[in-house]
């Protein structure tokens, strides 16, 4: 097996996540911000990871995406909005009890 075959089968375990029982898991979050940057919708889990490292570097590429489409603007089209936040496994961000 080549570096570069494990470097693929590395990356898409990654990209599947890690089991949601996972030791020290990270969470992804993300919410839909209104235009003015409101909250406008819960709070929904992303992915999970072993790591806040990992959990990062995945919340700053959608944030990439977000700022940086692939595909040109269209003129007068908004773009929807996006809060994202990295979180242990055991916090939920929707929930009240939750300790951040």
């Amino acid at each position: 097996m080549s570096w570069l075959s494990v470097l693929l089968a590395t990356l898409c375990w990654i990209a599947a996540g890690v089991p949601a029982h996972a030791e020290n898991e990270w969470l992804l979050w993300e919410r839909q911000l209104d235009g003015t940057g409101q909250p406008n919708g819960e709070w929904r889990r992303k992915q999970g990871f072993e790591s806040e490292r990992w959990c990062k570097g995945a919340m700053t590429t959608r944030i990439n995406e977000t700022l940086m489409p692939k595909e040109g603007p269209v003129a007068g089209a908004k773009r929807k909005l996006f809060e994202y936040q990295c979180l242990p496994g055991t916090v939920d961000p929707a929930s009240p009890k939750s300790s951040r």
